[in-house]
């Protein structure tokens, strides 16, 4: 067993967002984003890893497949690894969302499937 807290994790940045593991398995990477107002990460998607994202204080702007959204405190969001999302926060606070990747995309590429 292993426990971390979140609380550790969040950290930010000025220059970019900040990225800070949790668990890194082969069967889950999970995470935590750390945004200030106006920092997003860019369209991309994860293939055969579904996402969770849970936000735990700030709110802005999901995008997934095109469609436009707005997050914010408490929101549970899952994307299908197919799904092309982008995120940004647009909002006036900090932003950090509590992330899940499963499988952990690198163990997928690694065992070729």
């Amino acid at each position: 067993m292993k426990i971390e807290k979140i609380s550790d994790k969040i950290m930010y940045n000025d220059e970019s967002l900040t990225k800070k593991i949790i668990y890194k398995e082969d069967k889950i990477l999970n995470f935590v984003l750390n945004f200030r107002p106006g920092q997003g990460v860019p369209p991309h998607n994860h293939e055969q890893s579904d996402l969770l994202i849970h936000v735990l204080c700030g709110d802005g702007e999901m995008t997934v497949d095109g469609n436009l959204n707005k997050i914010t405190q408490g929101d549970v969001i899952h994307c299908k690894g197919v799904e092309v999302f982008s995120i940004k926060n647009t909002g006036n606070d900090d932003m950090s969302l509590f992330v899940v990747l499963a499988p952990n995309p690198s163990a997928v590429y690694s065992i070729g499937i």
